[in-house]
């Protein structure tokens, strides 16, 4: 209700004043994410984590646990058989009573806020060795500090996942608060994690905003060591100062391509100074990709240059990165170029939406190469392999469940049971 107060409250303020405001965009933008992780996968998601995090309650007499504890003690149960080196999946009984008492607590689950629980990691760590433990942080700040970092992590690893997958980073990178955190490198790390899953759901002004705080920050903090980052984006070759060169330059890039992505004449404008910035970056290091090459022939094809964007597009088209109808879009937009029509290569070919997309699947790339549990381990966060194996686990459930969601599928379930016999259907009557 108080959500919708205010979007409604933003929506007539911004009528009434003609151009909208960068306020108000970003208070639409917050309506948005509210919007995009409130559906059945995500709940459910959600419904598994609490169960697990709860597992780490201490004190069994609380409210908030007395309301969930059937229900976790079942799905932590069923997490515990799970194999996640076999390919068997959980049975259909299984599968079935869990989402019963999935939807017994929904409404419960959507109204609960995750982080007023233990961390997950003691969740876990209760799960894995029988013994309760929430005492591996010892104030709330502490505490606020471990589950961003939880929640920026699980938002990075679930992100190149087949199974799960944006929708379930979205929910992971809503969670975290950075602006709880004190200035670091993980801060901003963390900004920029946000801000490029922000992108990648067209929540552009919340994008643009955490993105907008990373750059005051590395403008005043140019000294600052970036292992993090320097792992991050395997820039291992690269200099503290180079990296931060870099990283300085993939701010200015994501939010250019958020400005660029917005409707007012005013926002293009500053996404061209962005892309300069981005470009300038990159080239004092003499680091050339995919994104160069993007933004470079953008702006030259933006600024009537059309015969310097060629070389960018030319090493475009020969890149293993893009399809291949995306590189016959490439070679079609520099058939236009070189035809003189650098208008019909923006508006046709080369547009917002393709520079986007293509500026996504490279910084998708770069992730899924990533080893998230070895950088982790490297840089000794606390119950690595724990989270690992929890993810796996939550995999292997949410895809034996998810199929029992829709009404079509239930069928099959009912069929399924009926095949091994009237004692299965019998057990499973109650379920449905």
């Amino acid at each position: 209700m108080r959500n919708s107060i205010i979007f409604l409250c933003c929506f007539f303020l911004a009528g009434c004043s003609g151009e909208k405001t960068d306020k108000a965009l970003l208070e639409l933008d917050k309506q948005r994410l509210d919007e995009n992780i409130n559906y059945d996968k995500i709940v459910f998601y959600k419904f598994a984590k609490i169960a697990v995090r709860s597992a780490a309650i201490q004190d069994t007499t609380l409210p908030e646990y007395q309301k969930f504890a059937k229900q976790s003690r079942s799905i932590v149960s069923t997490m515990n058989k799970i194999d996640t080196n076999s390919k068997e999946s959980i049975s259909v009984m299984e599968a079935l009573r869990l989402y019963k008492e999935y939807r017994s607590v929904k409404s419960f689950v959507k109204m609960t806020d995750e982080d007023i629980l233990p961390l997950l990691v003691d969740g876990f760590t209760t799960i894995f060795s029988g013994q309760k433990n929430n005492k591996s942080v010892k104030s709330k700040k502490e505490k606020i500090y471990f589950q961003n970092i939880e929640h920026a992590v699980l938002s990075m690893a679930v992100l190149t996942t087949r199974d799960l997958g944006q929708p379930f980073a979205l929910y992971e990178c809503s969670k975290t608060q950075p602006e709880l955190l004190d200035d670091s490198e993980i801060k901003t790390l963390l900004e920029f994690v946000r801000g490029f899953l922000f992108f990648g759901n067209n929540l552009f002004y919340l994008s643009e905003d955490g993105l907008s705080r990373n750059i005051k920050w590395l403008d005043k903090n140019e000294a600052i060591p970036l292992p993090y980052t320097k792992a991050f984006f395997d820039w291992r070759n690269l200099s503290d100062e180079q990296t931060h060169t870099a990283f300085h330059g993939m701010n200015y890039l994501f939010r250019g391509l958020d400005r660029m992505r917005m409707e007012r004449k005013v926002d293009e404008e500053r996404s061209l100074e962005d892309f300069d910035s981005f470009v300038k970056d990159m080239n004092k290091l003499g680091l050339q990709s995919e994104l160069v090459w993007i933004i470079d022939a953008y702006l030259n094809l933006k600024r009537e240059n059309p015969e310097k964007a060629i070389p960018a597009l030319e090493k475009l088209k020969a890149s293993p990165l893009f399809s291949n109808s995306e590189r016959e879009a490439i070679q079609k937009t520099i058939d236009y170029v070189k035809d003189r029509e650098p208008d019909a290569a923006l508006k046709n070919v080369y547009d917002k939406a393709f520079i986007a997309k293509l500026a996504s699947k490279y910084m998708i790339s770069v992730l899924a190469k990533i080893d998230w549990e070895k950088v982790m381990q490297e840089h000794n966060v606390p119950h690595t392999k724990e989270i690992f194996n929890g993810i796996n686990k939550f995999k292997a459930l949410s895809n034996s469940v998810s199929q029992y969601t829709q009404a079509p599928t239930i069928d099959n379930g009912k069929k399924e049971i009926t095949k091994k016999g009237s004692e299965l259907l019998d057990q499973a009557k109650s379920l449905w």
